[in-house]
């Protein structure tokens, strides 16, 4: 367990069952914070990933953006990533940019796609990332989060 971390979005106002709503006007940019839990400086940098799901579309409906407002692009399971230098825990944003369409979408930290539904009764479904220096896991409540465009 010395080289487990774990990732969540930072606001826990309704964790027992991931109904935190987060809203943003067109042509608004809305940071939602992801907290890195690690109690150790490490040497090496550990990566997180966060994903978006639901019936708006990225690229026409809104953008995933950095906080200079420059465009992203997943990688090609879909996912987008943070770097947290050092393994130092602390809070980053993920920057959402609303454009055109009213409606709503998801953040999270589980691939939606994965063939194994997540599940607090099987801790190999919560791994976020793995490598052969350190895992990150997600949390089963706190994983996702609401965007609404208004």
């Amino acid at each position: 367990m010395e080289h487990v971390y774990y990732i969540g979005f930072q606001d826990w106002s309704a964790k027992l069952n991931n109904s935190t709503q987060y809203n943003v006007n067109h042509g608004d940019t809305i940071g939602i914070p992801v907290q890195f839990y690690s109690e150790r400086v490490r040497s090496y940098d550990a990566v997180t990933y966060y994903y978006v799901s639901g019936s708006l579309v990225r690229g026409t409906d809104y953008e995933i953006v950095d906080k200079s407002g420059a465009v992203l692009s997943p990688d090609s399971n879909g996912a987008f990533s943070l770097t947290w230098p050092k393994a130092i825990k602390g809070i980053q944003r993920v920057y959402v940019k609303a454009l055109n369409k009213i409606g709503s979408f998801t953040l999270l930290t589980f691939d939606p796609n994965a063939a194994i539904p997540i599940s607090a009764a099987d801790v190999s479904t919560t791994t976020n990332n793995k490598t052969d220096k350190y895992e990150v896991r997600a949390f089963t409540q706190n994983y996702k989060v609401t965007i609404n465009v208004k």
